[in-house]
Order: structure tokens, then C-alpha cells, then sequence
């Protein structure tokens, strides 16, 4: 079992029975409804993302609008109020929909930077793929051979800890680390900035290559969807069709191109105004 954040759109005239609507609408995907394993996919769902910063970024100036959801409560009861500008869902014209990659394209530009400053107060540091080697060497392992033991010790955490160990490289993880803690009291996740090997990911590329890199596909925070005509799609496939038995017998046309995070992303941007965009985090 694993977790999945997704976006149930509603339509406008949802609004003061949502949480039934919700229902409603994903009722046909929830397991054991016996209407086929592509059906099977939740069993227990909230609204939510407003406390987390998952959510929706707010319009200025709409903040303490009442037509905004905020998160439900968790299964003991206790609750938890949205972080200011953030919220679990309401009409799509209240909501910033590109906060969350105009953010990410910042914070990836503010990443580059950390870099180009250290480096030049710290020696360049040499490559982990020479560290590796060097572990390999001491352990008695062929030089490009696969060497994995449960239980056993591994030339990989040696190698990784004596490259992340060099001055440059310390430097610019320790200031990574406190730049994605001071982000994530806001609305964006940066979690897309796992970065272990930042001569490698950082050092070689142009500022405008890494933010590219780093944000374009990252910076979509609404992966998964649930389209007001009953089109699931969800991890990147085809979508699947509520009112149908399933993907090979569905005679309709799909509400979206493909499940890609972008072409969910300009459905969503797409939406009328006055739809519901509720956000959902799943157990599936």
C-alpha cells in the first residue's frame, strides 16, 4: 500500500455539499466495488494539503474567502489550519495554480547560485566515481563489477560519505539542506532538490539548464486527476472512465490527451472558474 495526492474536479454547482460530492465521485475507484481491478485502486481518502503546503496556493486578496476548503479532519478527530496563502481546494478562480512552479523555478535558480558561490571559496572537489572506485579497490571488488551483499558491507557509503566530505561539496549540501528547510515552511515542496552529487548535478550545467531541468516537470504539483466528466488518470497512464467497464470497452473519446503531469496540468488550468478543485491524499 502506498499513499497519492489527487485532484477531484467538481462541478460549481457542488458547492455546500462537497464532501458527498466527493464521494460520489470517487466512488467507482474504491477497492472491492467489483467493477474490475482497473477500479481498485482506493480505500480510504482526505482533503487535505492546505496544512501541508501539498495544496493550492490562494489568489491575492481571496484569502479569507469562505468559498475556500480547508483540510478535513484526520481519523482521531484533530485538525490543523491552513498555512497563510494555502488551502485544500475551492473554486479554480480563486486558486493560483502557477504558484507552485513559478516557485520551484526560483528556488532551483537560488540552488545554482549556492553553488556558484562556494565555488569559488572552496578547491574543486574530485569526482565520487573516483571515491567509488577507491572503496572498490579496498574491499577487493573488481572495478566495475555489481556488488551487493544484504548484511554486508557496500563501497558505496564509504565512497559517498568521503566525497560528500570535501570542503565544496559539505559546504553546499549543509546550505542545500537549510535553503529546502526555510522553503518548506511555504507552499512549495522541495523535495525535488534531493541532490547527493552536486558536482555532477550542479557543476556541469548553465543556470538557465539546471533550472530547466529541476523545475519543469518537478515544479507541476498536481500530478493526478480527476476530470469533471469521470476520467481518473492517475501515475502518468491513459485515463479510465468511471461510467464505463473499463479502458478496452470505453467508447468515449478521453477527456485529456495522456496522464502526463503536463497535459494534467493545462486541464486543470483549463477548468471554468467557478469548478470545485478539491485536493485528496489517498490510501491505495
Amino acid at each position: 500500500m502506498a499513499g497519492m495526492r489527487i485532484v477531484v474536479c467538481l462541478p460549481g454547482s457542488a458547492a455546500g455539499r462537497v464532501d458527498e460530492a466527493v464521494a460520489e465521485a470517487m466512488g467507482p475507484f474504491e477497492r472491492e466495488k467489483g467493477l474490475g481491478a482497473e477500479f481498485d485502486i482506493w480505500d480510504y481518502y482526505r482533503i487535505c494539503g492546505g496544512a501541508s503546503g501539498a495544496g493550492f496556493a490562494v489568489q491575492a486578496g481571496f484569502e479569507s474567502d469562505p468559498r475556500l476548503l480547508h483540510d478535513r479532519p484526520r481519523y482521531d478527530g484533530t485538525s490543523e489550519p491552513s498555512l497563510p496563502g494555502m488551502c485544500a481546494g475551492g473554486p479554480r478562480g480563486l486558486l493560483d495554480l502557477s504558484a507552485s512552479y513559478a516557485e520551484s523555478v526560483a528556488l532551483a535558480g537560488r540552488a545554482w547560485d549556492l553553488w556558484a558561490d562556494l565555488s569559488g571559496r572552496h578547491p574543486a572537489p574530485q569526482p565520487y566515481e573516483l571515491f567509488l572506485e577507491r572503496s572498490k579497490a579496498e574491499m577487493g571488488v573488481p572495478p566495475f563489477a555489481q556488488f551487493y551483499v544484504e548484511g554486508k558491507p557496500d563501497p558505496w557509503t564509504p565512497a559517498c560519505e568521503r566525497y560528500q566530505a570535501q570542503p565544496l561539496v559539505g559546504a553546499y549540501l549543509s546550505a542545500l539542506d537549510e535553503l529546502k528547510s526555510a522553503a518548506r515552511t511555504h507552499r512549495y515542496d522541495p523535495g525535488f532538490l534531493g541532490i547527493w552529487d552536486p558536482l555532477m548535478s550542479v557543476g556541469g550545467l548553465s543556470r538557465e539548464d539546471f533550472t530547466r531541468g529541476h523545475s519543469r516537470y518537478d515544479g507541476v504539483n498536481f500530478p493526478n486527476v480527476l476530470t469533471l466528466e469521470g476520467w481518473w488518470y492517475g501515475d502518468g497512464d491513459d485515463g479510465i472512465h468511471r461510467a464505463c467497464g473499463g479502458r478496452a470497452v470505453c467508447p468515449h473519446a478521453p477527456e485529456i490527451a495522456s496522464g502526463s503531469q503536463q497535459d494534467v496540468q493545462r486541464y486543470l488550468d483549463g477548468v471554468p472558474d467557478d469548478a470545485l478543485l478539491v485536493f485528496l491524499h489517498l490510501h491505495i
